[in-house]
């Protein structure tokens, strides 16, 4: 295990009381332990919300380095790189319109949804009260 600084001991503190997950679940693929990076009050969130919805979420993004978001076509200045976004596995119709209702619960003003993730944010940089659709790839 990764011997932690003192900024990483505190922030791996702040996710004490966080029942579901674990923040290796939001590392950037290419940065081990960023996941601590990632905003505790969006985690917080994120964790009522699996309280409430009944069934495991898997992370398909969290955390991301500025490099890994340039590899993966994510946007400049992406809410990924600053830990204020996550994009979350969906892939049925279900799970969808209980994971919607959720964010609306939790008044999350920014989400995107694709056929097989949605993305939640809380970037207060970036304009609120939207909800996007990700081009398909043809």
């Amino acid at each position: 295990m990764n011997e932690f600084s003192e900024l990483e001991k505190l922030r791996l503190k702040s996710w004490e009381g966080i029942k579901y997950f674990k923040p290796s679940e939001f590392d950037s693929p290419d940065d081990i332990d960023s996941g601590l990076e990632m905003n505790i009050e969006l985690i917080k969130i994120l964790d009522k919300i699996r309280h409430d919805i009944g069934f495991p979420l898997k992370i398909n993004s969290g955390y991301r380095t500025e490099s890994h978001n340039t590899k993966v076509g994510g946007k400049p200045k992406s809410a990924h790189t600053k830990g204020v976004a996550i994009d979350v596995s969906c892939l049925d119709s279900r799970q969808r319109y209980k994971l919607i209702g959720l964010i609306y619960k939790y008044d999350i003003k920014r989400f995107g949804l694709d056929d097989n993730f949605i993305h939640i944010d809380i970037d207060m940089e970036k304009d609120q009260e939207v909800c996007w659709f990700y081009p398909k790839s043809v």
